[in-house]
């Protein structure tokens, strides 16, 4: 009976969560229908990670879907390494270098931090069903704060700090080509990047990774762009993403076919497998560069500090004082994957952390149970305050 009431639980708050992220109409319900058979994906880890202590488990038994990488900066006892080397997609965890570049641009007097960008600009990115109301908020509370001129211009730190805290993939499209792709290459440099991909623009992504684009059913399209070679692929996603950028009848038409098929016009696994060709990182690389940050050391103190500046939205907006000395983050959260870096140090110990956690490629209705609660964002905040929640993570990963 119990299992019977949980489940009903589960379902009821799965489709409430749903209609809140597609929207309460008819193609949701359609769209709803049509994915039920990926909604079962998982469902047995529901019921155990009900508490963080429970997704300590999950991390334990499935390796294959969880990087956690939690270092201290002043007691290297404690650090917590699992899965550390596994390559993992990022997402807009990529945003960090477009951060850091803009912040080693600002530093050298080559960008101009109150330079005024046409909002109108940034929306030119935006695909249609694709994280649409992430630009949609960002734009409403730059509206709200009154950071729109009467000419419809933002400065480009606000827009920058906006796009950071909404993930805004249209405005961060924007900023992939207003910083400069050898400016971005200049950063990897300097950061002696060896397992990180350079960022990619979105836009490109998601048009290159579009079956109907293509003239393909999803698996034969996949199996392709599997097979292409790292440069290749990103040699294909930038000339979509310019494509785009630039060709008036390409982007209505690409423009046209999003909006048709309410973004790529695939199923749940689908949209979850195609991530697996996303720019990808190491929690080890990236947890290091949150030591580096946590130090000053991230290409200059100046440039650390303002890139702390911009990452530190988290204590600022989401009240963390209480059990923060200081703290910032970056997190994704996009089917089947979840994701974070961050840095900090607790009110109770003032231990510093840098961090890099991924849950990868999850089951469809485990990733809907963990997105709902925002449960990684949790995981990783506690991590650095909770001594009893790393000791139980210890203990799951070294079984």
């Amino acid at each position: 009976m119990r299992i019977l009431k949980f489940a009903g639980v589960f379902f009821g708050t799965l489709i409430l969560i749903f209609f809140i992220v597609f929207g309460f109409n008819l193609d949701a319900l359609q769209t709803l229908y049509n994915n039920s058979g990926d909604l079962q994906e998982g469902q047995e880890w529901v019921s155990k990670s009900t508490s963080l202590k429970g997704l300590t488990q999950y991390i334990g038994s499935n390796p294959q879907h969880a990087t956690i990488v939690s270092r201290s900066v002043t007691n290297p006892d404690t650090t917590i390494n699992y899965r550390a080397d596994q390559p993992r997609t990022m997402g807009t965890l990529s945003n960090f270098f477009l951060i850091t570049t803009y912040a080693r641009l600002v530093e050298a007097g080559q960008l101009d931090p109150d330079e005024l960008i046409p909002i109108e600009k940034t929306t030119r990115f935006q695909l249609p069903y694709i994280d649409e109301s992430h630009h949609e908020d960002a734009i409403n509370v730059l509206q709200n704060k009154n950071a729109v001129t009467n000419n419809g211009d933002v400065p480009l730190n606000k827009l920058l700090q906006t796009a950071i805290i909404y993930n805004d993939l249209a405005i961060s499209d924007f900023l992939f080509y207003k910083i400069g792709q050898e400016s971005i290459k200049e950063t990897f440099s300097l950061l002696e990047l060896q397992s990180t991909d350079l960022p990619l623009p979105f836009t490109g992504l998601y048009i290159t990774l579009h079956p109907d684009l293509a003239g393909r059913k999803f698996n034969t399209h996949f199996e392709k762009l599997s097979a292409l070679s790292k440069d290749e692929f990103r040699q294909t996603v930038l000339s979509n993403a310019q494509q785009f950028k630039t060709d008036e009848e390409f982007h209505g038409r690409v423009t046209k076919l999003f909006e048709k098929q309410q973004g790529l016009g695939i199923g749940f696994k689908e949209r979850r497998n195609i991530l697996s060709l996303f720019p990808k990182s190491t929690g080890q690389e990236l947890a290091d560069l949150m030591v580096q940050l946590e130090k000053n050391e991230v290409i200059s103190a100046s440039v650390s500090e303002r890139v702390k500046g911009i990452m530190d939205w988290p204590y600022q907006e989401q009240g963390l004082n209480n059990d923060f000395k200081y703290y910032g983050a970056l997190y994704d959260n996009r089917l089947g994957l979840l994701n974070g870096i961050d840095y900090g140090a607790s009110v109770y110990s003032e231990e510093p952390f840098g961090q890099a956690v991924f849950f990868d490629s999850l089951q469809v209705a485990f990733w809907f149970h963990m997105s709902s609660n925002l449960m990684h964002q949790d995981y990783q905040q506690r991590m650095m305050w909770d001594p009893a929640l790393r000791e139980a993570t210890l203990q799951e990963i070294s079984k």
